[in-house]
């Protein structure tokens, strides 16, 4: 394979068999300068208004003005954040709002009508007929409008008024969408999943961390999506939405609005019994936190960025400012748009893919991270050498996760979603367990390594089977040729492993290989 001509662009897809990727060896962040840390704010204003009488549940900032609405037949609007007046809508169950090709459009959270609510200017509202459902969130991208709801509803539109519903499965209870990099993603509270869509059409879910876990205020910024665990103090990260990396952080506040703007992550939820903060993060990972003089009962509902001003609104009708002074220009880069490389015995070499937007000034860098879980091994890579890093002293056989981050004179960006590399002696198409003697109550953790790419960096774009014994599984390549397969409940024996797929004009197959699941 040609180093310098290498463009792939393959990705590793979860298979409709009992086959997962291994994702959970720790990721061990490098050490950032102090643009890339957590961002002390300054103090919130809590506005005073004459006679607000909403109870908000959505804002955004929108066409240079903020709007508010909620639970009630008025919304707020305002130019600058902090002077608000109020306006009579449709009374409704308003807890979403977007903008896209010249229309405001608002849905309801309730599923008896009225369903939705439009607007050309933010302050004069019509209803339209809009889809029925329990409406939780609604967002613009791509050219088109999506929904979710609470009851397992996803839809979308061109136009805001004709609505198409593109995927339904009463199991999940979305929670929040996002647009960012390309794809929607939206969360749920229910069966601990993310749905990503390149089109707000066609839909596939993945897990973020244990099933069941209940996911959501999902946002994005600068190349990276971010959502909350609203069960337990867990935030989950990632670039692409396939795989996620999970973050703990201090307060067992309940986080239910999240918001990205001037190089910050900004949230806000529930209170506790005795206080009631705001959370800022410059990466997502690590986050403080700024207590909000608030009567605690109350819960913020919503967050909203726009004209270097966060806006955040909770269910008692209050208004929350806070004014940005930083430098909002001083922006450190998008990740990488991928790692990729190839493997040696013993070693991984990786080319790195440039970010889509540099952020405030040129790339000087990357800062590659590989790891086990219980080692890690970095490596600093000029922009302008190929291939940027080798890393040696490997195991072979080894399961490892690489991932890279950008760098440029404001930081580094977030890491790109972790990739599983396997050092192997041999460079053929091999499929194989580390462990050939394997417990019954053990699952078989299947190496799939050697997948040749074309000269171009492509991988096939058919998938590689792996015959275990009569089962059949089946994987997509990685950036670096390789798969990891598990399959948890083995029947006991001694059970023959191969691979085969077609490329390029051939076949190719791996020699055959044995598990014994011991009885």
């Amino acid at each position: 394979m040609n180093p310098m001509s290498y463009q792939a662009v393959a990705r590793f897809k979860v298979p409709a068999v009992v086959v997962t990727l291994i994702a959970a060896l720790c990721l061990c962040v490098p050490p950032v300068s102090a643009a890339t840390g957590t961002v002390p704010v300054s103090s919130w204003r809590v506005v005073s208004t004459p006679a607000l009488v909403g109870h908000w549940y959505a804002v955004d900032y929108i066409g240079g003005k903020w709007i508010a609405l909620g639970r009630t037949a008025r919304i707020a609007v305002s130019r600058n954040g902090t002077t608000w007046t109020e306006h009579s809508v449709p009374l409704g169950s308003w807890h979403s709002i977007s903008y896209g090709n010249g229309l405001f459009v608002s849905l309801s959270s309730a599923n008896a009508g009225p369903h939705e609510m439009v607007s050309t200017n933010g302050v004069n509202w019509t209803l339209a007929t809009g889809p029925a459902g329990a409406w939780t969130g609604v967002t613009f991208g791509g050219g088109r409008f999506v929904a979710v709801s609470s009851i397992g509803q996803l839809d979308t539109s061109t136009d805001g008024v004709h609505w198409t519903q593109t995927w339904v499965h009463s199991k999940f209870h979305f929670t929040s969408v996002a647009y960012g990099n390309g794809r929607f993603i939206a969360v749920d509270n229910a069966q601990g999943d993310v749905v990503i869509s390149l089109n707000g059409i066609g839909w596939s879910f993945y897990p973020i961390s244990s099933p069941g876990e209940k996911w959501g205020a999902v946002t994005y910024g600068n190349g990276n999506f971010v959502t909350f665990n609203q069960s337990s103090g867990v935030i989950a990260t990632t670039v692409l939405g396939y795989v996620w990396t999970t973050h703990a952080y201090p307060p067992s506040q309940r986080i239910t609005a999240a918001a990205f703007g001037c190089n910050r992550f900004v949230a806000a939820g529930r209170s506790t019994a005795s206080r009631h903060d705001f959370f800022t993060s410059r990466l997502g990972a690590s986050w403080s936190a700024t207590q909000v003089p608030l009567d605690t009962a109350s819960d913020w509902t919503s967050l909203a960025y726009g004209d270097f001003r966060f806006v955040a609104v909770n269910d008692a009708g209050n208004i929350a400012s806070l004014h940005v002074v930083a430098n909002c220009a001083a922006t450190p880069p998008m990740p990488p748009q991928q790692v990729s490389g190839n493997v040696r015995s013993g070693e991984v070499w990786t080319y790195q893919h440039p970010p889509m937007n540099p952020g405030g000034a040129p790339v000087d860098g990357y800062l590659v991270t590989v790891s086990d879980g219980t080692s890690t091994k970095q490596c600093f890579a000029p922009v302008y050498y190929q291939p940027n890093c080798i890393i040696k002293g490997l195991r072979n056989h080894q399961i490892y996760t690489v991932s890279t981050q950008a760098h440029n004179r404001f930081g580094y960006s977030v890491p790109t979603d972790l990739e599983s590399v396997i050092p192997v002696a041999s460079s053929s198409l091999s499929a194989v367990v580390a462990t050939p003697v394997v417990a019954p109550s053990s699952p078989v953790v299947v190496q799939l390594t050697g997948v040749v790419a074309s000269a171009q960096g492509i991988y096939p774009a058919s998938s590689v089977t792996v015959h275990f014994g009569e089962q059949l599984l089946y994987c997509q390549p990685n950036p670096f040729g390789e798969c990891v397969l598990t399959i948890p409940h083995a029947a006991p024996g001694r059970t023959s492993i191969y691979a085969t797929y077609s490329g390029y004009g051939r076949s190719y197959q791996s020699p055959t290989s044995y598990v014994t699941i011991v009885k």
